[in-house]
């Protein structure tokens, strides 16, 4: 039986404005998660708009399955990168984006990516190959730690952090979301969220694909088509937006955020900017 998902997908509107799915159309969405988004296009671009949905996650999989059910020839999905789309040899109208953690990432999947339950600390994406976030924890330089706790999770205490981490693992290796609560030695969510998004950001080299990746599907865009990205952290977002300003046509001149109501719901669309631009 396929399993439903829990996410809560933001600034579905304002992305339907934003990309204006039309029949007839293509789209891309590039990060595929619980499908709240695809199924906004596909309905938004009825009776012939068709979408082609991609994730590097497999475990979603089973998400696009009802989809398909519903959707039919409308509707595709695939296990692969967004920052290898240009594999599809397929020109779209609008590609949308999505670079934030789903709650399934985060409250079903068992790979670590919260700090509020005991789990094997992998925080892969794609746990079918790479480095996991414990591998990573043994094996990087202590300078390389400080930098990336410093750089991707904005601590100013990153050094600290990365000499604490090298003197635990000389006596044993840091394997659960716990063990690595342990070494930072706090249970204060603000201090922990940054830390853990550091480490996940190592792990999946988020800002070099994403960097990448912008590349890739504006190559992969028709002429007039639109780019729509939701970011959910600075260094994100500062990509996002030198990357409109310098290859697309910006159409909106400050990041789109959730309205009230909306945070109020769904309280993880409060950190979503909403960034667009169109291929000329």
């Amino acid at each position: 039986m396929t399993e439903k998902s829990v996410h809560r997908s933001v600034l579905i509107s304002e992305v339907i404005n934003l990309i204006q799915p039309k029949s007839g159309g293509i789209y891309l969405d590039g990060t595929f998660g619980g499908g709240g988004h695809t199924q906004a296009i596909l309905e938004a671009s009825w009776p012939l708009g068709r979408v082609v949905a991609v994730d590097r996650d497999p475990e979603v999989k089973e998400f696009a399955e009802p989809l398909k059910e519903q959707y039919g020839q409308r509707f595709s999905f695939q296990i692969l990168g967004y920052d290898r789309v240009d594999r599809l040899e397929t020109q779209f109208d609008g590609v949308l984006l999505d670079l934030g953690l789903s709650s399934d990432q985060l409250d079903r999947s068992g790979r670590g990516f919260s700090f509020a339950r005991n789990e094997p600390l992998d925080m892969r994406f794609d746990s079918r190959g790479g480095q996991t976030a414990s591998q990573f924890l043994g094996q990087a330089s202590p300078i390389e730690l400080e930098r990336i706790f410093r750089e991707y999770g904005q601590d100013r205490h990153g050094g600290q952090l990365a000499r604490k981490i090298a003197l635990r693992r000389r006596s044993e290796p840091i394997r659960t979301t716990f063990d690595l609560v342990s070494v930072v030695g706090t249970t204060q969510p603000k201090v922990l969220a940054k830390i853990f998004q550091a480490l996940r950001i190592a792990v999946n080299d988020e800002l070099t694909r994403l960097s990448h990746g912008l590349r890739v599907v504006t190559e992969c865009l028709k002429s007039n088509g639109l780019l729509a990205v939701i970011s959910f952290h600075s260094l994100e977002d500062r990509i996002v937006k030198e990357f409109i300003r310098s290859h697309l046509e910006p159409i909106t001149k400050k990041p789109i955020v959730a309205a009230d109501s909306e945070i109020f719901i769904n309280p993880r669309a409060r950190s979503a900017k909403l960034r667009g631009g169109i291929k000329r």
